[in-house]
Formats: structure tokens, sequence, C-alpha cells
């Protein structure tokens, strides 16, 4: 079946929830928990009251470049954090950052709710910078950051919050930053929805890095009602696809995203035609994709969903609680984009054996002498599917021919084989990493980025390194699940 019979299909035995008139908008869909306030302590030995608090700086942020959490799971993630504030400008109602932060700003900062927005000191920045690109293509060591950067794997902007809101226009803070970085010509990535990335000072910033840049366009849909109910303040389609044109013209590289991708509410099959035919006209072959995080699932974005009269329930069940059915819904909609002659990608482990790029983020030749976390379970799981043939020589990404027969002799792949080439590739960012990925190797830690539910994962043994893996092409337990439903 193609994307829209499955949908179909699906539809049939999804709950849903049916709104007989529409909602009232609400106030506070951010859950705020707040500290005590006015708390005193007695101090006995000085004899007096001491008041208690603790203050988030409300001028600049503190924290500096930082491989993420997720690093077990991706091949870039290295992130530099330029602009912070409790919610983000664009106000988008999907945005589970906006309430994770201010659940923790306001659960243990007395100050939290005075904070607007703010940013880094970039003189600061620039100095730590200095200190750390003296390591860039020597041998890896050291801290989980100073190694990512003697590696080269690219710095990632807007990861956490948005980097161009339009006071970045005025203060200019990332652009110096993107400056600094060409003149070193180290490479960098945007993940961004503004426009204002599309204005000559940036494009020119990014244009002439010569290690690369490449920009991530958040680009849900092509419906006007759809961005203006789910991204109230961001700017408009056309606007996102005219900067999208611009950076491409510049020879930059441009990738849209489709995040989250959300069945039954972003997907309409005239609403996908159109996107494809106004992204393919802006230059941009590259589009990757993801299903919604689980940080997505609590009361305020539910809430926002439903005063807006679309369902979440149906769309979260699909797509994230049963992450196999969502995965292959996923997969089968990336191939409408990819039959238009679109390289398409996605961080959903379901489908990275499919993925057109080795990178996720479809930027894997972007980049001039970069490097990649290969330590990671996207690794692992393009390591395993190489080694799983023998078609003489064959890169991590490349597309199996359907003619190569597969034989129970080949593609037995060890941990410590797999251990050897991260070696090679530069080596785990830290032993803490290390670790994690070996138990996500072996079908253990986050259920979200364990190896043995990509497609065509087969586990055919046990040695000292755990589960001895191949993968196989014919095999697909995401199909199985479906059609056992259906």
């Amino acid at each position: 079946m193609n994307y829209y019979e499955l949908r179909s299909q699906i539809k049939n035995f999804v709950p849903r929830r049916t709104q007989l008139e529409a909602g009232v908008f609400g106030k506070g869909a951010i859950r705020e928990k707040g500290r005590k306030s006015n708390y005193h302590q007695f101090n006995i030995e000085h004899r007096h009251w001491l008041k208690h608090e603790r203050l988030l700086n409300t001028e600049e942020i503190n924290s500096f470049a930082e491989v993420s959490l997720r690093a077990s799971a991706c091949p870039m993630p290295l992130n530099i954090d330029v602009w912070d504030g409790l919610r983000c400008g664009f106000g988008c109602r999907y945005c589970y950052a906006d309430n994770f932060r201010a659940s923790l700003y306001t659960s243990f900062f007395d100050n939290s709710k005075s904070v607007g927005l703010r940013h880094c000191n970039p003189i600061y920045y620039a100095k730590e910078l200095d200190v750390l690109l003296k390591n860039w293509g020597a041998a890896p060591k050291g801290n989980e950051v100073q190694r990512a950067i003697s590696m080269g794997i690219p710095l990632r902007f807007g990861i956490r919050f948005e980097d161009f809101l339009p006071i970045e226009g005025k203060k200019e803070i990332s652009l110096y930053l993107l400056k600094y970085l060409a003149e070193a010509g180290y490479p960098v990535m945007i993940n961004t929805k503004s426009a204002l990335v599309g204005r000559g000072d940036y494009v020119q910033a990014l244009a002439n890095n010569s290690g690369g840049a490449a920009v991530h366009m958040t680009l849900i849909s092509s419906d006007d009602k759809i961005l203006k109910d789910l991204e109230p303040a961001a700017p408009t389609y056309k606007e996102r696809l005219k900067t999208m044109k611009m950076l491409s013209d510049a020879g930059v590289r441009v990738v849209a995203r489709i995040e989250p991708y959300m069945v039954f509410i972003n997907d309409d099959e005239a609403m996908v035609q159109g996107y494809i035919e106004d992204v393919w006209a802006t230059g941009c072959r590259h589009i990757t994709f993801d299903t919604y995080s689980y940080s997505a699932n609590n009361p305020g974005i539910r809430r926002n969903f439903y005063e807006r009269e679309y369902d979440f329930e149906r769309m979260f069940l699909l797509t994230t609680d049963s992450q196999p059915i969502g995965s292959l819904l996923l997969s089968k909609f990336m191939k409408l984009f990819r039959a238009k002659g679109f390289s398409c990608s996605t961080f959903d482990l379901g489908n990275v054996p499919e993925n057109d790029d080795p990178i996720c983020c479809e930027v894997g030749n972007a980049f001039e002498n970069a490097g990649f976390n290969w330590g990671c379970a996207i690794g692992a799981i393009l390591y395993i599917k190489q080694q799983s043939y023998i078609v003489g020589k064959l890169n991590i990404g490349n597309t199996i021919d359907d003619k190569i027969r597969f034989t129970e002799a080949d593609g037995m792949v060890r941990w410590k084989d797999f251990e050897n080439y991260v070696n090679k590739m530069g080596g785990f960012l830290s032993d803490k990493l290390r670790e994690a990925v070996h138990r996500l190797w072996n079908g253990e830690g986050n259920n979200a980025f364990r190896i043995d539910w990509a497609k065509g994962m087969e586990a055919v043994g046990y040695d000292d390194g755990g589960i001895i893996w191949r993968w196989n092409p014919e095999t697909d337990f995401r199909e199985n699940i479906v059609e056992g439903l259906l």
C-alpha cells in the first residue's frame, strides 16, 4: 500500500476524540510550578534570618557549547546556546521545549518570570572558542566538547531555543558568532523558522564559511491555517520559502524540516503536493523528518491542540506512543517526496537504514573536512547494514543493490567490530557514551534509540560483547504489526 492507502486503513481502527464545538482558548497552557516565595532560614551562629534565593542571570546565558543528551543516538550532537528565555517569541503550540523550560525554571529559580530574552556574551564565547579550536584536527582527547571539536563535528545553533528572533536582527549576537566561525572555517548548522537568516549579512556569513554551512528551515505545512494555528508568531510560509531560495542561491545547504510529522494534521494530500512544488522551486533538494518526542506528552500541549480543533490524541498515539506504526507511516510518507526527487532522511531509528544520507540531518556531504559522532546508535545501524553485504567498496549510507543475494554466512556483526570501526573514525566522545551505545546495541536503555527496532535488524547470535547482528532488508517487524492489526 502507498501512504494514503495505509493511512485510510489505519484510520478505521485508531480511536479519536470528537469535538462537538470549538474550544475556548485558555491561559497558562504551559505548566509553571513555582517555588516558595520570601523563604528565610535562621542562622544560629550569626543570630539573624537569611533569605534563601536561587536566581537566574537575567542578562546573560552562562552555559556554553555542550554535547546533547541524545549523543548516544546522534551523529551531530554538538550544540551552542546563543539566545534563551522562558518562552520563545514564535509561540509554537506544539513546542515541548517551551514547556520544559517553563517547568524547569519556575521549579528551581525564584526570579524566572522576570527573565525576558537573554543571550550569551559573544566576546566571551569567541575567547572560549579560540581555546577549543586549537585542538581542531588533533587526536581526540579531553571532555566530550573538546573531543567533538577536535573531530570537527559541526556546531549547531537553535537546538533548544530560536536563535534568530527579530531581536537578534538588532543585537546581532548569533551573527557575530557566525562570522567568527566563518573566519575560522569551522562548520555550522542552524535550526530555525526565522526569515532573518535570509538577510544579506547572515547569508554572507554562512556562504563564506569554507568549512561549510547548512540551514534547517522548519516548515511543517504549506497550509496557512495550520501554520497560523500552530506557529502563530513565526514567519509566514512564503517568507520562509523566500529565505530558503536566497540561501540556496548563495550555495548554502538548505534542508526543509517537517518536524513534527503529524498524521491527520499536516499530511493532507493536496497540501503535500503544493509543498513539494513550492520547496522544489526554492532550490532545496533535501528534507528531514521526525515524529513527536515523548516530551510533548503533557497537558499544556494537548490543550493547545484541542483549543484549535486538532485531534492530538489520535496523532500522538499513532506517531509516538505506537512508535512502530508511526515509523512505518513515516517511511511511506517520505516516499512521496523521494518520488519527486528529494533526498530524505530522519532521526526515527526505524527508518534509518533507508535514509538517503548517512547523517539524518541530510548534511553528510555539505561540510568540508567535518567529522561526525559515529559512535552512536545511528552509526551502529548503518555500520551493520554496510557489513551485512559483500558489495566491493560500499560507503556508509549507500543504497544496497536489490539484486545482491543475502547468504547465511554473510553479515555477522559483533560489538567488537563496531567498536574498532568507531575508534578508527575518531572514537567515542566519552566512556559514558560508549557504555550508553553498548546498552542500545544490546536492546537496553532508551526504547526510542535502541538499534533493535530499525528496519531489517536481526539478532543472530551472542558473544562477550552481547548480541551479534545482521541486516536483512527483507524483514520489517513494523509491517508485521500493522498487517496483524489490519
